[in-house]
């Protein structure tokens, strides 16, 4: 069982990515003025701003790209950390809050998302900040292509499509060429609904389903064999509880299912440093 100083990395984990996350998409902000290399100019194509707003969807943001990645960001960043500190500090679930550090994780394959629509210098200043060289930046009307090596030399690949009318954005990642993460969302009336659909070096697949409403929300975990079918936006907002193990936040209530089938209910009492 942890104890208090052992749940504090976790939690710590949580903050430094959001943290990350919020500092390179400032930085992705700051590039774009000096950026004239592969810069989405609306004004010059007049044509790729039509085609974006005819596409078919409700609840649209009228955002960027990247603005619609970082609103879609934020919202799950305050769902996981409510989720995380509720798990962290209930007693006898605390081991079970890493859980969703896997969900977390995923987000450093999908930063170049935050640089959609930016140019190739916001591209370059953004990755760059994480180790990556290499970086090779192009987009096509509503579609976005990331290239970049870590320092290994692993060459790594976003490719993004985002429905503008409709608030949804699609990720896949490839890793030296091949396939290794979708990641789609949705705006819905409610907020948000998420799907994350990855697979493992051992060859093992893995799906994480989230919906978001403001404060409050779920997140759904399960092992997957075959591809899930992709979002519509009008799933419920208690569709996550179709996986196998998922945990939920509603104003004060807690409740979920732990990855060895235990039920959980109680009363979430923020901490102090949550």
């Amino acid at each position: 069982m942890f104890t208090g100083e052992n749940r504090r990395p976790v939690k710590v984990f949580f903050r430094l990515t959001a943290m990350i996350l919020a500092l390179l998409l400032l930085v992705s902000c700051g590039g774009k003025a000096p950026s004239s290399k592969g810069k989405n100019d609306d004004a010059a194509k007049p044509e790729v701003a039509a085609e974006q707003d005819d596409q078919p969807g409700a609840n649209g943001s009228g955002g960027t790209a990247s603005e619609s990645f970082s609103a879609y960001s934020e919202a799950k960043g305050k769902v996981l950390n409510t989720l995380s500190d509720a798990l962290s500090n209930n007693p006898g679930t605390e081991l079970d809050s890493m859980s969703l550090l896997g969900v977390i994780m995923v987000d450093f394959l999908l930063l170049p998302a935050s640089i959609f629509g930016l140019g190739e210098d916001a591209a370059a200043i953004t990755l760059g900040m994480i180790g990556a060289k290499d970086v090779v930046y192009a987009e096509d009307g509503n579609r976005y292509n990331v290239r970049y090596k870590n320092d290994e030399g692993e060459e790594y690949e976003l490719q993004g499509v985002y429905d503008k009318a409709a608030d949804s954005l699609k990720c896949t990642v490839f890793i030296e060429g091949d396939e290794s993460l979708v990641s789609e969302y949705c705006k819905t009336s409610f907020g948000y609904v998420g799907q994350i659909y990855g697979i493992n070096d051992d060859g093992s697949r893995f799906i994480y389903q989230l919906a978001l409403s403001g404060e409050d929300g779920m997140i759904g975990i399960s092992e997957e064999s075959t591809t899930p079918a992709a979002l519509t936006g009008s799933e419920a907002a208690d569709f996550p509880k179709a996986c196998k193990e998922w945990y939920s936040i509603e104003g004060d209530k807690f409740t979920g299912v732990t990855s060895d089938g235990r039920e959980l209910s109680f009363v979430y009492t923020p901490s102090d440093d949550s």
